[in-house]
C-alpha cells in the first residue's frame, strides 16, 4: 500500500513539474504583479500599466504584498514582478528585469514638528532618529547616509504618529509627483524642509522568464505619455488622494496558496506529504 502510494505521488510530481516547465515556455496571457494597494498612486501606476499590457494581449494583476517580500516573491518568480522600485533593486535582486522607461519621479523630504526646522543641522551629542515605512528602500538608503537612527513603521500613518508624540527628530516622506501623505490634511500640521533629502526615479520590473515583455513595454509606454493617458490618469487619481478607500482597488492578496490552481502552489502542497 505505501509502496503504490509513493508511485503515485511520484508519478503526480512528475506531471505537475512537466505542466509547469510547458507554462514557463509559452508566453502568458496574465500577469500577477506585487503592489502595495494602499496607497492612490499605485492605483493610479496599475490603471497606466495595465493599458500598456492591453497592447501586448496580457492582463494584468496587482497583489497585495508587503515591500520586502514582494521584491522577494518577484525575484523567486512566485509572482510576475514588482509594480515600481527605485533603480538599484536591479542590482539586489538578479532575476529583475527593468523595464527601461522612467514610470515615476519622486522625492524624499525630512518633515520635523513645527518651530525645529534647524533640527537636522544642529550638533547632537546622540545620533538623531528618523521614522520611516517600512520597505521604502531610498528612505532607508538615505536615513543611513545621513547617520540617522531607524525607526520603522508599517504605515505613514504610524510614522506621522511616531513624529508627533516626539519619540522621533524626524521623519522621513516620499512625494511621487504629487502623490504621498504630504498632501494630506493630517499632514500640514509640520514643517516640511524645504529641500528634498534625495530624489528618485521609479521604473517597472518584471522577472526575468518575461524578458521579452520588459524590452516590448517602454515604446508602448512612451507612446500612451505621447499621447497624454499618463498625465490624464495621475491627475485623476490625485483628485481621489484626499479621500482615498483602497479596498476599491484591491484586487488580490499574497496570502499562502492564494491560486490553488497553480501548479508550483500544488507541488508545494506534495512536498509536504513526502
Amino acid at each position: 500500500m505505501m509502496h503504490g502510494r509513493k508511485h503515485l505521488i511520484a508519478w503526480m510530481l512528475i506531471t505537475l513539474c512537466v505542466s509547469t516547465t510547458s507554462q514557463a515556455t509559452e508566453p502568458q496571457k496574465e500577469l500577477k504583479i506585487a503592489a502595495i494597494i494602499d496607497v492612490a498612486i499605485t492605483a493610479a501606476t496599475t490603471e497606466f500599466l495595465q493599458l500598456a499590457y492591453e497592447r501586448l494581449d496580457v492582463s494584468m494583476q496587482t497583489l497585495h504584498t508587503p515591500s520586502r517580500r514582494a521584491l522577494m516573491m518577484a525575484n523567486t518568480g512566485m509572482l510576475d514582478g514588482d509594480l515600481f522600485r527605485i533603480e538599484q533593486a536591479a542590482f539586489d535582486y538578479p532575476n529583475l528585469v527593468r523595464v527601461d522607461y522612467p514610470l515615476l519621479l519622486g522625492e524624499l523630504h525630512a518633515v520635523v514638528r513645527p518651530g525645529e526646522g534647524d533640527l537636522l543641522s544642529t550638533p547632537s551629542a546622540k545620533p538623531k532618529t528618523a521614522a520611516i515605512r517600512r520597505g521604502i528602500i531610498i528612505a532607508e538608503q538615505t536615513a543611513k547616509a545621513m547617520g540617522l537612527e531607524l525607526v520603522q513603521a508599517n504605515t505613514y500613518e504610524q510614522v506621522r504618529a511616531l513624529l508627533e508624540s516626539g519619540r522621533v527628530d524626524t521623519a522621513l516622506v516620499a512625494d511621487i509627483q504629487g502623490f504621498g501623505p504630504l498632501a494630506l490634511e493630517s499632514w500640514q500640521e509640520f514643517e516640511i524642509l524645504p529641500a528634498p533629502v534625495a530624489t528618485f526615479t521609479l521604473f517597472h520590473y518584471l522577472n526575468r522568464r518575461h524578458e521579452e515583455l520588459a524590452k516590448a513595454l517602454p515604446a508602448i509606454l512612451a507612446d500612451l505619455e505621447k499621447d497624454g493617458m499618463k498625465t490624464k490618469i495621475l491627475r485623476k487619481f490625485r483628485k481621489k488622494q484626499r479621500k482615498w478607500d483602497s479596498e476599491e482597488y484591491s484586487t488580490g492578496s499574497s496570502g499562502t496558496d492564494s491560486a490553488p490552481n497553480n501548479p508550483q502552489s500544488l507541488l508545494k502542497r506534495l512536498l509536504y506529504f513526502l
